[in-house]
């Protein structure tokens, strides 16, 4: 193996590039080289050229940059300017939850756990393994059909009917945007379906209001049929260029709930490891 082979990170550079990443460490290397100008212009030189180097080469060189770089962006306001690739989706843009927007004393997992028991949504078996409900399933099921077979802008209108706050719903960037003015979010149109249509059923279940939207999330791990297309949901790994977790020598791999037909990701486990 060459050097060159040995330096070359093909797991975080063409088509798996993570550009916000690569806009980060570009920044910050000139601001490196800019300072270092100030003291050894030869120094600085070699700085700038080894740092694009590597970048090209291995897709950044700042530890950690995929848990920072991203959200940095977007915080600044120029997600836009970026075709933030991760997977093999279509849309690979990172859905926002509905559940991260309503207040800000949201229950913890414990009491949305218990309130989904009381209401009959969850049920255990005697090794304590967690599953839906048949009669939930089924009509969750019922309603994300419905939505599935509407258009964007129903999506839209039912998403933002069921928003914890009180917000207009619209269409942008393949997907959904629920817009209430002190709260804006972006859902995938597969996020936006089966949350709107799980909002929907748990309301018919009786469950507390204040427990839906934190529950949509983690519901979706229980999917067995694809809220996009339809089809069957399966277990399986994702590589993309942000999926690592500490530095450069990580492996970008994510444990998700996907369809096995269309690729859509509809639910990304955690690393118990992290």
């Amino acid at each position: 193996m060459s050097l060159l082979e040995t330096i070359r990170r093909p797991d975080y550079t063409g088509s798996q590039r993570c550009w916000p990443c690569t806009a980060v460490n570009a920044a910050l290397l000139v601001l490196l080289a800019g300072v270092l100008l100030l003291f050894s212009p030869f120094l600085a030189v070699v700085t700038l050229v080894g740092g694009a180097t590597l970048v090209y080469l291995r897709g950044y060189v700042v530890p950690g940059t995929p848990d920072f770089a991203p959200e940095l962006v977007s915080r600044l306001g120029l997600a836009f300017l970026f075709e933030h690739t991760g997977t093999d989706t279509e849309d690979a843009r990172r859905s926002d939850e509905l559940g991260d927007a309503g207040d800000d004393d949201a229950p913890d997992g414990e009491a949305v756990l218990y309130a989904l028991f009381e209401a009959g949504v969850l049920e255990d078996d005697e090794t304590g393994a967690l599953f839906l409900a048949d009669s939930f399933w089924s009509a969750w099921a019922d309603e994300m059909a419905t939505l599935r077979a509407a258009d964007d802008e129903t999506v839209a209108e039912a998403t933002a009917d069921v928003a914890p706050f009180d917000a207009e719903g619209g269409t942008g960037y393949g997907g959904i945007t629920v817009d209430g003015g002190t709260h804006s979010i972006w859902l995938s149109r597969a996020h936006a379906v089966s949350d709107a249509a799980a909002m929907r059923t748990m309301d018919a279940f009786d469950v507390p209001e204040s427990m839906r939207a934190p529950a949509t999330e983690p519901l979706r791990m229980f999917l067995e049929t694809c809220p996009l297309c339809g089809g069957d949901t399966e277990e399986t790994t994702v590589s993309g260029c942000c999926g690592g977790t500490a530095s450069i020598y990580d492996s970008p791999t994510d444990e998700v709930l996907a369809c096995a037909d269309c690729g859509e990701i509809l639910y990304v486990y955690e690393d118990e490891t992290a």
